[in-house]
Order: structure tokens, then C-alpha cells, then sequence
């Protein structure tokens, strides 16, 4: 019983269908008819004829569309049977702007524009029965569309952005041009940063389709990213943009390689890094330079050291954490080495300067080295010291230092002078009341006379004893007597010149020490010379090898003339003109 109704209730279904079918069709011959005849009647009526067409023009294309997708399934691909060759499909890629290089994570950021095109035989008809019409515009979700997507995609969107309306003329070759921002991954290399040229690629394929069902080929036989609409970039310079066609039987495997070649521009980077780096490289050479009473050195050195440690943060946080050391972080690295045995020479050499004779004995091979040999090779000359006799000592002084030191320690002579003439006025005063050559005597005449006569008498030890007076009178062993006040001058004197012995050993002790002081401060000086040219020589030759071994540091790109280049090179004469 069931199955005797289902058979009524399938004959009904098709009766029903083949009715409206005619009735349709017997509809559409009636409005044939009188547009036709409306046609022969009011052909007079241009404006009113251009609409009647237009209308006639929307019906037909109603009527395609109603014909081409009555029996279309876009679920399966168009091909005939099982054993019908491939869906060829023609791809290409032009980019329209490349929006950022990722180098921390590796990402390459692009706009493009796919191309596709297939031969779908469902959608073919005959511009003749459907009022000329050769081609439609029918959304994309209509049609069969091959399931190409970018393999290396890095943020897991696989589909384009928008899904724009598909191109179909009558012979069935559907065109579909939608745009896509894609994210790729891309290997980063920073050895030569921030002078360095990258290769990033994207890899376009069927998702699910082998190379025995969809098998790419080249659109229009443009064997490289199309450029004839690309926007340029202000950090990037497109090198390249080579393509390549994979095919590999035994996989069945089957994509295209496009290899996007870009240069980065080092204006930014030279100014805001390369120019302060160098900078602070010989900067750290003039430490050396500075005097070290200025107390200045190790200060310098530790600012310098610590300014470079800000920048080689810096690039490690713009760069990936690659096996690769890049250019920059060589030179940051090499700058830092330097700066930190800047550090410990200045060290050594503040040590060196302020050393004296009480803590440290000069060996011979330090004064043969740095007071003889390396002075002579370093071109440094020492202020001449002569060997002048200053009364107590000979001494060395410098040629300006020769009048002062005069004026500072007088000699013995000018020193002694004032106590010969003292002694030579008694003398005189003595030897004249002796021979009584004087016609003025002093008050105590006879009782010089009379000392005299006693000490005349006595050759033995001085000793004293008390004139008629009462005073004291001193005779030497030889019986002369010995004037008190003659006596008191003779001690003071012996006294001054003790003293003034004294002074002049312990300023000959200082002028050593002081000149010992001189010694190591000169090897001081010398240090500082030989590890300035050393330092000098090394900053500049590493500079130079570092930063001039880049492949391409002068190198000028001009992108307008590559982007005509490349255009020249890939598309058709056609098309590039």
C-alpha cells in the first residue's frame, strides 16, 4: 500500500512540473510575441526602444543565469567522467603593498590580488539564443571554485578577504580576481642587519586537490609576481619577485613558489644607530687622551660602557633570537670588549701615575721600555732637565724651572754671607785695638789688653774664670781668649748651618722622591699614548671590516627603475605598455 502511494505521489510530481514548464514557456513565447510587435509598432521611439531592449537584455540574462545553474552542483569539479584530464587553472599574484616585515616574528605581511582562471564546460552556452550575451557576473559562491590557498600562511586565515563575483564568458572560462591580505612566514636573516636583503616566499597550492585532479599553471605565462599596480614602501625595496612552478609526479604534487626579494632602507638605522654607535666607539679612545689628574677616566669609560649596553638592548629587541649574530650586534659587541679594557687599562694606568719611590721600585726594563725606547717610537718628547749645582746638591731642573728654583733655595754662598761679614767686622774690630792703630778706644780697651796678655800666657785648655768686673772670661786650649759674644755668634752659626743641613738633605730626599714621582708619571703618560694609537687603530680597522663587509652598503636603489625593470622583464609587451 505505502509503496503504491509513493509511485501516485511521483507521477503527480512530475505532471505538475512538465505543466508549469509549458506554461512558462508558452508565457514566454506571448511576451516574445508582443514585445516584438511592439517592436514593429513603435519604432519610431528611440529612448523608448533602447529601454524595450535593456528589458529584452535582462530577460535574456535572467534566463541564462535560470538555464547554466538549473542542473549546476558547485560541490563537484568540472570535469566530464573520472577519467577526464586535470582542471588546469591558471594562477598569478600581483602585490599591491607590502605592509610590514615582523623580524621578531618572522612574519611577512602582504596585499595581493589572486588570479585565477579555469574552463568550467557547464557554463558554456551560445550568445546567439540568449540575445548576444557572451558573458556574466555571478557571485562566487555559484560556481566551483578550486580550493588554492597559501601554504606557509602564519596566522592561520586561509581565505581572502573578500569574496568578490566570478568572471564567466561563453565558453565556459571562469575568471575569479579576489584580494587577500596574507601573513606568511618568512626565515629572517639578520646577519647583515640593518644592511641586510631578504628572501620571503609564498607557496600557493590545492588544498585537497592532487595534481591529477587541478594541476596550476602560469597566468598569461607571467612567471613572477605581477608589480604593474604595487604601492612602494618606505622601509623596503623589492629586489625580485621570481616565481617557480612545482610539479612533482611521483607526489602528485603540484604549487608555485613565488620568491619576494626585498632590501631594507638603511637611512633610519644609519642615523638613529650606526652614526651614535661609531660615535661612542671613538669616544672611548679619547679616555685616553684625558689627563689623569682630571680624575675623569674611569667616569668617562663607565658612561661609554653603559650607553652601549642601552643600544645593544635595543637591536636585541627589534631582532629574532637567531643563531646568527647580526652586523650591528658585532660592532655593539666589538665596542663593548673595547670599552671594557678601556676600563681596566685606565685603572692600570691611574695606578701607574700615582705610584712613588716610598711604594714602588721602577725595575730597569720599565725605564729602559717606557723612558727610553717607546718615547723615542711614540714620538714623545720629555722637557729637558739640567744637572745644576744649587748650593747643597746637584739637582736636575727643567730650563723654565732654573730661575724660580734660584729664587726658591739661594745658594750656600748667598745663604752664609751675612755671617762671614758679622765675623769679618769683629776681626777688624779685634786686630785694631790690638795694634792700637785706632785713636777711639771702647771703654773696655785695657781689659782686652789685659785678657789678651793672659791668654797669651795660657796654651792650655780654655777655661773660664771672672775678670775685675766680674764677668766671665773664656780662654781655648792655646791660652787665646775667646770674646763671649764672639762665642754666642759662633754657636747660632753652627746652629744655621746644622739646620740649613738638614733642610737641604731633606729637600735633596724630595727633589728624589720627586723625581721618581716624574718617572712614573711619564710611564703613565706613555701608556696612555701607546693604548690611544692602539685603540684608535683597532676602533677604525673594526669599524671599516665590520661595517664594509656588508654586500650592499653603497649600493643605490632606485625602486621606480627596478619596478620598470622587473615589469619589463615578467609581463607581456602588451600589458607593460
Amino acid at each position: 500500500m505505502k509503496k503504491t502511494v509513493r509511485i501516485l505521489f511521483i507521477l503527480v510530481t512530475v505532471f505538475l512540473k512538465v505543466q508549469c514548464n509549458g506554461v512558462h514557456d508558452d508565457e514566454a513565447a506571448d511576451v516574445l510575441n508582443h514585445s516584438n510587435l511592439d517592436d514593429s509598432n513603435n519604432s519610431s521611439d528611440p529612448n523608448r526602444n533602447a529601454g524595450e531592449q535593456g528589458d529584452t537584455m535582462g530577460e535574456d540574462e535572467d534566463r541564462l543565469v535560470i538555464d547554466l545553474f538549473r542542473e549546476y552542483n558547485f560541490l563537484i569539479r568540472p570535469v566530464r567522467n573520472v577519467s577526464s584530464p586535470p582542471v588546469v587553472v591558471d594562477f598569478g599574484v600581483a602585490m599591491i603593498l607590502l605592509i610590514n616585515v615582523d623580524e621578531k616574528n618572522q612574519i611577512l605581511q602582504t596585499n595581493v590580488w589572486l588570479t585565477m582562471k579555469w574552463n568550467d564546460f557547464q557554463l558554456a552556452w551560445n550568445p546567439a539564443e540568449y540575445g548576444n550575451i557572451s558573458n556574466l557576473h555571478v557571485p562566487s559562491d555559484r560556481v566551483w571554485l578550486p580550493d588554492i590557498v597559501l601554504f606557509n600562511n602564519a596566522d592561520g586565515n586561509y581565505e581572502v578577504s573578500f569574496k568578490s563575483n566570478v568572471f564567466v564568458d561563453h565558453h565556459g572560462d571562469v575568471t575569479w580576481v579576489p584580494p587577500a591580505m596574507f601573513k606568511s612566514s618568512c626565515r629572517i636573516d639578520v646577519e647583515w642587519f640593518p644592511f641586510d636583503e631578504q628572501c620571503c616566499t609564498l607557496v600557493f597550492g590545492s588544498w585537497t586537490y592532487n595534481s591529477e585532479e587541478v594541476r596550476l599553471h602560469w597566468y598569461n605565462n607571467i612567471q613572477a609576481v605581477q608589480l604593474h599596480d604595487y604601492s612602494y614602501s618606505g622601509i623596503w625595496d623589492v629586489i625580485d619577485v621570481p616565481g617557480q612552478l612545482v610539479h612533482k609526479p611521483d607526489l602528485k604534487e603540484n604549487k608555485m613558489v613565488f620568491n619576494v626579494v626585498i632590501r631594507r632602507k638603511t637611512l633610519f638605522y644609519t642615523v638613529i644607530l650606526i652614526i651614535p654607535t661609531v660615535l661612542m666607539a671613538f669616544l672611548s679612545v679619547m679616555a685616553f687622551y684625558l689627563p689623569v689628574d682630571s680624575g675623569e677616566k674611569v667616569s668617562l669609560t663607565i658612561s661609554l660602557l653603559l650607553a652601549l649596553v642601552v643600544f645593544l638592548l635595543l637591536v636585541s629587541k627589534i631582532l629574532p633570537p637567531t643563531s646568527n649574530i647580526p652586523l650591528m650586534g658585532k660592532y655593539l659587541l666589538l665596542a663593548f670588549v673595547l670599552n671594557i679594557v678601556a676600563v681596566v687599562g685606565t685603572v692600570v694606568i691611574v695606578n701607574i701615575y700615582f705610584r712613588s719611590a716610598l711604594s714602588h721600585k721602577m725595575p730597569t726594563w720599565v725605564r729602559k721600555v717606557f723612558l727610553e725606547f717607546l718615547p723615542h717610537l711614540l714620538v714623545m718628547k720629555r722637557p729637558e732637565r739640567i744637572p745644576i749645582f744649587n748650593g747643597y746638591f746637584v739637582e736636575e731642573y727643567c730650563a723654565s724651572e732654573i730661575f724660580d728654583a734660584s729664587l726658591v733655595m739661594p745658594s750656600m754662598t748667598a745663604t752664609m754671607l751675612p755671617f762671614l761679614q758679622v765675623t769679618s767686622n769683629l776681626n777688624k774690630e779685634a786686630s785694631s785695638a790690638s795694634s792700637g792703630q785706632s785713636s777711639e778706644h771702647h771703654e773696655n780697651c785695657s781689659k782686652w789688653k789685659k785678657r789678651l796678655s793672659i791668654r797669651m800666657s795660657r796654651r792650655r785648655a780654655p777655661r773660664a774664670r771672672l775678670d775685675d768686673d766680674g764677668e766671665d772670661i773664656v780662654d781655648d786650649s792655646n791660652g787665646n781668649h775667646v770674646d763671649p759674644l764672639q762665642e754666642k755668634i759662633s754657636k747660632e752659626m753652627k746652629t744655621t748651618v746644622e739646620a740649613i743641613a738638614y733642610i737641604a738633605e731633606h729637600m735633596k730626599r724630595e727633589m728624589s722622591l720627586k723625581k721618581m714621582r716624574d718617572d712614573w708619571k711619564y710611564v703613565a703618560m706613555v701608556l696612555d699614548r701607546l693604548i690611544l694609537l692602539i685603540f684608535f687603530g683597532v676602533t677604525l680597522g673594526g669599524t671599516l671590516g665590520i661595517i664594509c663587509s656588508a654586500p650592499h652598503v653603497f649600493d643605490f636603489v632606485d625602486q621606480e627603475a627596478i619596478i620598470n625593470k622587473l615589469n619589463a622583464r615578467y609581463l607581456p609587451s602588451d600589458m607593460y605598455s
